[in-house]
Parts: structure tokens; C-alpha cells; sequence
């Protein structure tokens, strides 16, 4: 599931509150989405282990000037993003190659890159980065809140960041076309459970509605604490199957 497609599941659980009108009214339902799954991130362990950051070649750019420090800029295979996603542990870092008319493959190509010091980043941006393959699948480097990668995505590729922390999504009606497509940990049941989130707090900032503000969040705290157990039994996610076994990972932030 994308943080676009939790976002439509959160609404279907509204009901008639999805379509709620007055001004800024809409914006606030998709604040209190991400407000609720920063709460159920905090309460709930497994959801902070396992979260994932997409990044296509259109969300990447040239690496700033400030970062080159003097060097030759021109032509230079590499590209810069941000991830400012603060104490987190990177875990694995891969790109998807998808099938297409060009490439002519008929399954997903993974290529894990190698990740390299920040203070060696000059080796991504000074240098020849030869074409990506499995052999040599690329590298990347991590700074306090951006990061540059080498050699450039193709347009039939993908980023992935899977990490540990604590992530805050981009309310819906802000969100960038990489963050709708970001994949989440989150299913129908924590779908829910933001819904009543949402309610609880429609209830006591729109309609002033302190009773309904009780018996909503009620409801949240007990779809929570579901969750809670649940995740608890059941500890594996596909993140954490994709991931694979054997990655110490590293801290940023």
C-alpha cells in the first residue's frame, strides 16, 4: 500500500466525514492523517523498524555547488536528494530497475548500493561513475540531511531508503508525486484506527463536541492497542522480508 492509497482507505472509514465542508476543513483531515500514524508510530515499535523513502529521477537533482566544494560540476554523473528524516538507521539502500519497452526485461532488476562516507563524496562527484549493473550497482552518501548518489537513476529506475525512525509524511494535499508513491507498513486496520483519530479530532476542534471527542478517541485508543498485539504476535512485515537478513545499517541525524 502507498501513503495515497492509506490516505483513500482512512477516507472510505470516514463516511460522510470524508466530504465534510468549510474552510480548511479538508487540509485538517489530512494533517490529522499524518498526526495519527506519527502517534501510532510511537506507540507501536515495529511501525519505526520498518519504514521505507522512494525517490525517482525526477525527485533527484544536480549536487548543490556548496557541496562541491570548487570541483568541476559539468557533466557530472551523479545526483543529490534530501532525506531528512533525523536518529534514524538506514538499513538497506536499493534500487528497481522496472520492466519496460527499452530495457527489455520482464522482471524487476535490485541493485544494492554501496554506501560510502560523506567526507568521500567527492568521489561520486569527481569522477567517472561507470553504467549500473550487478556488478557494479552504484554508491551513495549520506550527509546530516541530503544525500548524493552515483551514477544517475535512469527513468526506468527507483530509490529506495528502508530505515529505522520515527517518519512524518507529507499531508496529502502537499504531498510531492514520489511521497504519494512512498509504500507504507500500514494496513486496513490501522486505516481504522487513523479514521477514529480523525473523528475524535473533527469532533472537538469543528463541532465543539466534547462527548463525541471521548467516545471516538476511545474507539482509537482501543484499535491501537489491537494493533499493538497484533504487531507484537505477528513482528514480520514485507519490509522487513525485502530487506533480507544481515544488515547492520548505520545512523544519520
Amino acid at each position: 500500500m502507498t501513503w495515497e492509497e492509506f490516505n483513500e482507505a482512512v477516507r472510505t472509514f470516514l463516511l460522510v466525514d470524508s466530504e465534510r465542508k468549510g474552510k480548511g476543513v479538508q487540509n485538517y483531515i489530512d494533517r490529522m492523517i499524518v498526526a495519527s500514524v506519527i502517534d501510532l508510530q510511537r506507540y507501536i515499535p515495529s511501525f519505526r523498524s520498518s519504514n521505507i523513502k522512494h525517490f525517482s529521477n525526477s525527485s533527484l537533482v544536480e549536487p548543490d555547488p556548496e557541496s562541491l566544494s570548487g570541483v568541476n560540476s559539468e557533466n557530472i554523473n551523479a545526483q543529490q536528494g534530501k532525506f531528512a528524516q533525523g536518529k534514524t538507521r538506514i538499513k538497506e539502500v536499493l534500487i528497481r530497475r522496472i520492466p519496460s519497452e527499452n530495457n527489455n526485461q520482464e522482471i524487476s532488476q535490485y541493485f544494492y548500493l554501496k554506501v560510502i562516507p560523506w567526507s568521500r563524496r567527492f568521489e561520486l562527484i569527481d569522477g567517472a561513475n561507470s553504467e549500473r549493473t550487478q556488478g557494479i550497482p552504484g554508491r551513495i552518501a549520506f550527509g546530516d540531511t541530503t544525500f548524493i548518489v552515483a551514477p544517475k537513476l535512469r527513468e526506468d529506475e527507483a530509490l529506495y531508503l528502508y530505515y529505522e525512525g520515527e517518519k512524518h509524511y507529507s499531508p496529502l494535499f502537499k504531498a510531492t508525486e514520489d511521497e504519494l508513491k512512498d509504500p507504507v507498513v500500514f494496513d486496513e486496520m490501522v486505516a481504522k484506527a487513523s479514521a477514529d483519530f480523525v473523528k475524535a479530532h473533527l469532533a472537538r476542534e469543528v463541532d465543539n463536541d466534547l462527548s463525541q471527542y471521548q467516545s471516538y478517541f476511545t474507539l482509537y485508543v482501543k484499535d491501537r492497542s489491537q494493533i499493538f498485539i497484533n504487531e507484537k504476535e505477528y513482528a514480520s512485515s514485507s519490509a522487513e522480508q525485502v530487506m533480507g537478513q544481515g544488515v547492520g545499517g548505520f545512523v544519520i541525524g
